[in-house]
């Protein structure tokens, strides 16, 4: 997975959590009533922050989730690196052929070609739905992982409402506006204490102070085809 699909795949999570909050879209204000605001100071109540986006990010990157992810991956390409050396073995055989594409020997195997490429496609696309599938899986399942643990260890601490925010002081590293955007929904609490925010707790409940967060919660999908899998319109050109 690369960049791009961390950021619709996190800023998806951003903008839920925004949503939560009353975000109602840039242009439009957002008034707090007397009621709303009542609800905030009532007695007993006790706040605190945590940053879920970075737990699951850890938890994505941990050896919970790591391996599978792999080996998923690995047994997604397995089938398309076959066709490839198919491919490339029919394609040696075809150009061998003194003028192939004039020459009916070389047609069962040309249409042979063609049939492969199309079954690449469609395999190259169907594993790249299930690899998408199983890394949403897999993120659902750490995003309740780390709700369940900050509820945990709020109610042990006293804490009676715990918002999802990053913290606001924390650096934005995106380039572009869109990112931008996304890493201002990310956080939506502007004043908090950081006595309050139980980020760090969370992360060591977890066991995942020592994991560095990878560039992308997933592997890339399996492999493109090389340029040997011509496209079914086409036929192998001679080397």
């Amino acid at each position: 997975m690369k960049n791009v699909e961390r950021v619709v795949v996190f800023s998806g999570l951003a903008f839920a959590i925004a949503l939560g909050f009353g975000y109602r879209g840039v242009g439009t204000p957002a008034v707090a009533n007397s009621a709303t605001s009542a609800s905030f100071v009532a007695d007993g109540a006790k706040i605190a922050t945590v940053d879920v986006l970075t737990v699951v990010e850890r938890l994505a990157s941990s050896d919970r989730y790591t391996p599978a992810r792999e080996q998923k991956a690995k047994s997604l390409a397995a089938p398309i690196e076959q066709i490839n050396k198919e491919l490339d073995t029919l394609r040696q055989e075809i150009t061998a052929i003194p003028d192939f594409q004039n020459n009916a020997e070389a047609q069962p195997k040309i249409q042979q070609f063609q049939q492969k490429s199309q079954n690449l496609e469609t395999l190259r696309q169907t594993a790249q739905n299930e690899l998408e599938s199983f890394n949403v899986a897999q993120l659902q399942e750490a995003y309740k992982i780390a709700i369940d643990t900050t509820n945990a260890i709020a109610g042990t601490r006293g804490y009676t409402h715990v918002f999802a925010s990053k913290p606001f002081e924390s650096k934005m590293t995106s380039t572009n506006v869109n990112g931008v955007l996304q890493e201002m929904l990310a956080r939506p609490i502007v004043r908090t204490n950081m006595a309050d925010d139980l980020t760090d707790a969370v992360i060591k409940e977890l066991k995942l102070e020592n994991v560095k967060p990878l560039s992308a919660p997933g592997p890339a999908a399996p492999a493109p085809a090389p340029a040997s899998a011509a496209p079914a319109s086409e036929t192998p050109e001679k080397k």
